[in-house]
């Protein structure tokens, strides 16, 4: 027999023992068949959900391996809550409150600001990336397993035409692997709930062990950090709260991008000569960097502008009013600085939209509305500035940011000689 209809007869025999309910199945058994080396835990939850979908209880992602991922990548941390930390912890947040109340009225509700370990920080966001990750992850997993199935033998294809859901659990997996990776790298990094653009929670978070970090790294003093930080947090919360409606817009956009996610089967094949399938990092980065799935489409691209937009106007407002409401901080100039630079170069918002969708975010995007909020301070009330966040209709076009007169003209048009009327009636 040769050596190729030896593998053959072996792979089939794999495939037959698989499908069968009757006999047990050993993980590891997966991982020497396909030449991989990779965590027994996570490779027994791959088959469990593989087995599931044989008897067509498999749906989805699985969230526990994404999970289980996460925290692996996460840096190990002891973190002693002291009385002391605490304290500064809510004091940084009333004095933000304060601050903020002066210079914007959105969202004036009373929060419960939380700490976070790491481990918290993907605790806390699994719900959100659920509602945004799931959709696009099925989608992909489904254009993959049409391709695959289609790609298979005749002989293969037979076989697995009646559970032709493991190929979705197949790629389910895949991607809950690959974003739980990512995911434990963003809980190492971030600084609070709301620095991928969208809150993790309804209440204002902070990551201690990140920020004590950041503040050491950028030799500054840690409660003037946290402070800022903290005013940076409960702004972006405030937001989100007043202007219920942005979360589920972006959200929607993401979905609207993930309906057309298509599978290029040459771009498979391609890889599949040229990646060493021994290696599960090459596998992972394959995933992960998108490379066989098709070019945007002029609506997914259509898509994708519309979400950097609004991340972009969400950066310019929050930048806007900590600006505004740090004056007090002596190292206010640093820390903005340093934000920007993050945002540049080490972006978490990037990295999370990158691996979920390909997203890019424009530096001069960021920068035009950066520009334009701050001319809007100027010439505006900050009642008149924030009127863009009353309803999805107000929010500025992407030429108005690029000539914020444009807005202004908007925003302000037959409003002076309203209010003139308006006083003539009160006789004023």
């Amino acid at each position: 027999m040769s050596e190729e209809n030896k593998d053959r007869d072996e792979f089939q025999e794999f495939l037959r023992k698989f499908f069968s309910s009757s006999e047990s199945f050993n993980p590891e058994d997966l991982a020497n068949q396909a030449g991989i080396s990779m965590d027994p835990a996570n490779l027994g939850m791959m088959m469990e959900q593989l087995q599931r979908a044989i008897s067509g209880q498999g749906e989805g992602i699985n969230w526990k391996l994404v999970e289980t991922q996460a925290k692996k990548e996460i840096d190990s941390q002891k973190i002693e809550l002291s009385d002391e930390l605490e304290q500064s912890f809510k004091q940084a947040f009333n004095t933000a409150s304060l601050w903020l109340d002066e210079v914007t009225t959105l969202g004036q509700y009373e929060y419960n600001p939380q700490m976070l370990t790491r481990q918290g920080w993907v605790m806390e966001s699994l719900d959100l990336f659920r509602e945004i990750a799931e959709p696009v992850a099925t989608k992909l997993a489904e254009a993959l397993a049409e391709n695959l199935k289609e790609s298979l033998p005749e002989e293969l294809s037979q076989l697995a035409g009646p559970a032709s859901n493991i190929l979705k659990s197949a790629g389910g997996s895949l991607f809950a692997m690959q974003f739980g990776q990512s995911l434990g790298q963003l809980a190492n990094e971030s600084l609070s709930g709301g620095e991928i653009g969208i809150p993790i929670s309804e209440r204002p978070s902070l990551c201690v062990k990140n920020i004590e970090e950041f503040a050491m790294g950028l030799g500054l003093d840690a409660q003037e950090v946290l402070i800022y930080l903290a005013v940076r947090e409960l702004a972006l919360q405030r937001l989100f709260t007043q202007s219920s409606w942005l979360k589920d817009r972006v959200v929607n956009q993401i979905l609207e991008y993930s309906q057309e996610i298509s599978i290029d089967t040459e771009k498979i094949n391609r890889l599949a000569e040229n990646i060493d399938i021994t290696n599960p990092t090459e596998i992972q980065n394959a995933i992960s960097s998108g490379a066989f799935i098709n070019e945007p489409t002029d609506s997914q691209k259509l898509a994708l502008d519309r979400i950097r937009i609004n991340l972009a106007l969400i950066e310019g407002w929050v930048d806007t009013v900590t600006d505004l409401s740090t004056q007090r901080l002596p190292s206010r100039i640093a820390l903005a600085e340093s934000i920007r630079r993050r945002r540049v170069s080490d972006n978490p918002s990037q990295k999370l939209f990158g691996t979920l969708i390909g997203l890019q975010l424009q530096p001069k995007m960021l920068r035009e509305s950066a520009e334009m909020f701050s001319v809007l301070q100027k010439r505006l009330s900050p009642s008149q500035r924030d009127e863009i966040w009353l309803h999805p209709d107000q929010l500025p076009s992407e030429e108005e940011i690029a000539n914020p007169e444009l807005l202004i003209k908007r925003l302000t048009d037959g409003k002076d000689d309203f209010d003139e009327e308006l006083r003539g009636l009160l006789g004023e």
